[in-house]
């Protein structure tokens, strides 16, 4: 099955490289990255110590691989920590939030050559991978080099599910390269034993993205944040965060209806998943008649009564700007995406409000839910219901935030599981 694998994505690759190639024109990157996809690294420099390399595939997984990167630092401090990613936003947000980390890189394309280029120049002591991420060659090349692989966070989702299943056979040979695997949810233990892992091998851990500390943050750097933006105190907010195609249309129409229906105008700040979709949402903004800005053009003192909307154009600060809503919609989750993580503004106890598609997140989701944490909208009209709402009544709004809070404190100990899973190869 390993020929027939290896043919296919030879076969596939002249069709994705040029695709990679003008992504990185495009997006003005640097084309440093393709050659790193091949095993090349020429600026890491890992010397005698010791290597535990850690891939988090996105921004979700950078930023739930957090605590679990800070335990390692601080537990195992002879270590060297590489992180790699596959997305850009992966690795800037990996370079922002996680700036200790040794070395960021991309992680290899799946060829036999390149992992074993990669490995060989890396030389882990240990590979630990977030959520899941199964790439046949470079998991057996670990596992011929005698090199653990435990699997952290790991979830199947509906989608991925139905295809492993379908290739069983094959998956089944794979995942027994996995010398360890620590599974979010008693469904995702299910699910990982009936795709062939072993049995003896899975342990249900917990959702790693439960552990990020409180942040329970003062009012005077709410003060200075809102003060950087050019925003008054009594200003009320709406964020819309990670925004795909498709959603940001729904939520200017939201925004129209609310404005209509508040005393006071709201600001609206939109963070797209995807910066390069900017220009798109510009189109849409000048459509409705809204007037807006970007963030990086924004001038100290400027009047921000000029402008209806902000548009975050930077990655990273996202978290951060949750801290000043008044209210969040958390993006991904109108269109058939499969949702962002509802857990970031909650921990700033923020009313959350999110739409149907949530199966990337659907323990987290269904635990808000059933606890009053959170509100499911199905489309832009009942978003705006439901946000006037909240801005008219803000003890409304509190209440969301403390239960959603208390569910983040009621679902830790992933951490402790995490690492002492870990440790026993280490």
């Amino acid at each position: 099955m390993y020929f027939i694998y290896n043919l296919f994505i030879y076969f596939l690759f002249p069709l994705i490289l040029p695709y990679l190639v003008l992504k990185s024109i495009k997006r003005k990157s640097s084309l440093s990255g393709i050659s790193e996809r091949f095993g090349y690294y020429p600026d890491i420099s890992i010397g005698n110590k010791k290597v535990i390399w850690i891939h988090a595939v996105s921004v979700g997984e950078v930023i739930a691989s957090m605590p679990l990167v800070l335990e390692l630092k601080s537990r195992y401090p002879d270590y060297s920590l590489i992180m790699s990613t596959v997305t850009e936003t992966g690795r800037a947000t990996a370079i922002n939030k996680i700036p200790f980390l040794n070395a960021i890189i991309y992680f290899p394309f799946d060829f036999t050559f390149s992992v074993n280029k990669a490995i060989d120049t890396i030389r882990p002591n240990i590979f630990i991978m977030l959520e899941t991420e199964i790439w046949p060659n470079f998991l057996r090349t670990l596992k011929r080099k005698d090199i653990p692989v435990i699997l952290i966070n790991g979830r199947i989702s509906d989608r991925s599910y139905k295809r492993y299943l379908m290739a069983r056979f094959f998956i089944k040979g794979v995942l027994k390269n996995i010398s360890a695997f620590g599974m979010q949810s008693a469904a995702d233990t299910e699910r990982i034993i009936n795709m062939g892992a072993v049995k003896e091998r899975v342990v249900r851990t917990g959702n790693l993205k439960f552990e990020h500390e409180a942040r329970d943050i003062s009012s005077d750097t709410v003060k200075k944040l809102k003060e950087s933006m050019n925003i008054t105190e009594d200003k009320d907010i709406i964020i819309a965060g990670s925004t795909h195609k498709g959603e940001d249309e729904e939520i200017i129409k939201a925004y129209l209806t609310i404005s209509m229906a508040i005393r006071k105008l709201p600001l609206l700040i939109i963070a797209p998943r995807h910066l390069d979709r900017l220009p798109e949402i510009e189109d849409i903004l000048k459509r409705y008649n809204l007037s807006f800005i970007r963030k990086t053009m924004m001038k100290k003192g400027e009047a921000l009564s000029k402008y209806s909307v902000i548009l975050l154009d930077t990655i990273g600060e996202l978290s951060a700007l949750y801290s000043i809503a008044s209210v969040v919609f958390v993006g991904g989750s109108l269109v058939p995406v499969g949702g962002h993580n509802i857990l970031e503004p909650a921990l700033y106890k923020k009313p959350v409000l999110f739409g149907p598609h949530m199966h990337n997140f659907k323990e987290i989701a269904e635990g808000f839910k059933n606890r009053g944490a959170a509100i499911e909208i199905a489309d832009s009209d009942e978003m705006a219901k439901k946000i006037i709402n909240i801005l008219n009544n803000p003890d409304i709004g509190r209440e969301f935030g403390e239960r959603g809070f208390s569910v983040i404190v009621e679902n830790r100990g992933a951490l402790e599981k995490s690492i002492g899973l870990i440790g026993r190869f280490l």
